[in-house]
């Protein structure tokens, strides 16, 4: 978490230094059609993505699945969404990596991984608070 404000901080001067590289790359105008062009592609995925979760509530009879994959799923749809619609080369390419089903799976088996490596850790493990240890000596 801490650094996600590092990223939200960095990440407008990351996406106009790229905008300015692109642009005297392949010229500005081409670098702005090149944005507007992977925003139409991510609002197509969007949609369609969308529609299939929906598809998908519906087909299923008991309603929402809770299990963590499909929450995920589920959650991550409007974040690359969200993602596409801010213009700039990272984000539409972080969006368009959050909204493709391949690489979703592939995000969603590093989220597990570390969430697994958190209850892991012997610093997280709760403990028993009623236990105390300890010697003691009965006097006669």
């Amino acid at each position: 978490m801490r650094y996600l404000f590092f990223f939200f901080i960095l990440l407008p001067f990351v996406e106009i230094y790229i905008l300015i590289v692109a642009g005297n790359y392949i010229g500005a105008f081409n670098a702005i059609l090149l944005i507007v062009l992977t925003g139409i592609i991510g609002l197509y995925l969007l949609r369609n993505q969308g529609i299939r979760s929906l598809i998908n509530l519906r087909s299923n009879p008991k309603g929402f699945d809770p299990t963590a994959d499909n929450i995920l799923k589920t959650l991550f749809t409007p974040i690359g969404g969200f993602l596409i619609l801010i213009p700039g080369f990272v984000t539409d390419f972080l969006g368009l990596l959050i909204l493709l089903p391949l690489t979703r799976i592939f995000l969603i088996g590093i989220i597990f991984s570390y969430i697994g490596s958190l209850n892991n850790n012997p610093m997280n493990k709760k403990t028993n608070e009623d236990w105390i240890e300890g010697e003691y000596k009965k006097d006669k």
